[in-house]
């Protein structure tokens, strides 16, 4: 870790021609019924300077904007980082337009949002940095079998268009080498069945990349992969995804592909291959994407202040 910078004057996240007069806050989206640590990403934001709201997500989801938003000013040009719980594109734009109603404005528009989150959306602008991969919408086990096809013979992994299941790796993730479609369809339904109510949009199929496993979790196999985060097309920190004890690579190389991706803040998982090279195994937004374990986010916070 690079020491801290010291703290900054209050400026903008957004470009000035767009939101010269705006005071940046964060907004963190909190679930009652759930545990998380965003208070320590507030201590870390107001120690830098930065003003901090909650939203309730449970009234939000609701329908009920005023009392998901009671914490938040009226009128105040405030410019609003989401940092919370996934959503889905239509709830974030629910949360977009209830904020716009209190005259403020999300750093990132749903139109970005869903430029990192959905994998259809980003995988163009990647393809050559990541693993092949084909889509279907909805849950047709067989339409995707059929898809599949075109990316030559397993193994692939499986997931939605925002996650997969690789808690349960063998039972709803990873399709091993000569599977049958009886075998894919089972392994299709279990993804399906694990993700729920959250299931997004459709069912994504990969080529499995021969990624170099540094250790094991519960889940398991733990490869050597690192979350980078870039704003404004500046990549701002990197650290290991996982509790490891490793030195961070010089990531600079990976620079321009924060450059391709139309959205302000988002974060890309690379993953080290067994020959040594790199690729992309994941994009998102940065606001619904977690700090690794070794990440200050008084660090990541006065880096995206920076480059806004």
């Amino acid at each position: 870790m690079s020491p801290l910078s010291p703290p900054l004057t209050k400026g903008s996240w957004m470009s000035p021609s767009r939101n010269s007069r705006r005071t940046q806050a964060l907004l963190f989206g909190r679930n009652p019924h759930q545990h998380d640590t965003f208070d320590v990403e507030a201590e870390a934001a107001e120690a830098l300077g930065i003003d901090t709201y909650q939203v309730d997500l449970w009234a939000l989801l609701s329908g009920n904007a005023s009392r998901a938003l009671a914490a938040v000013p009226e009128r105040g040009e405030l410019q609003l980082l989401y940092r919370g719980w996934m959503l889905t594109e239509e709830e974030y734009t629910a949360l977009d337009e209830a904020v716009s109603d209190l005259g403020h404005r999300l750093m990132t528009t749903p139109e970005q949002y869903a430029a990192a989150h959905y994998l259809p959306n980003w995988y163009p602008r990647l393809a050559p940095y990541t693993a092949r991969s084909v889509w279907t919408e909805g849950t047709d086990a067989t339409e995707a079998w059929h898809a599949a096809k075109a990316l030559g013979p397993s193994p692939w992994m499986v997931k939605d268009h925002v996650k997969s299941a690789k808690e349960r790796w063998a039972e709803a993730c990873y399709v091993p080498a000569d599977a049958t479609r009886e075998d894919f369809e089972r392994i299709c339904a279990n993804l399906v069945e694990e993700r729920g109510d959250r299931f997004e949009r459709g069912i994504v199929v990969r080529k499995y990349l021969p990624l170099k496993v540094f250790g094991r979790t519960p889940a398991g196999p733990a490869h050597l992969e690192f979350r980078l985060f870039f704003g404004r097309g500046h990549l701002l920190a990197a650290e290991p995804y996982h509790e490891f004890d490793v030195e961070v690579p010089d990531f600079t190389g990976f620079g321009p592909l924060g450059r391709r991706i139309d959205s302000p803040f988002f974060t890309l998982d690379v993953a080290m291959l067994e020959d040594g090279g790199w690729a992309v195994v994941e994009v998102n937004d940065g606001g619904v994407s977690g700090l690794p374990p070794g990440l200050d986010p008084r660090e990541l916070f006065a880096a995206l202040l920076r480059a806004g």
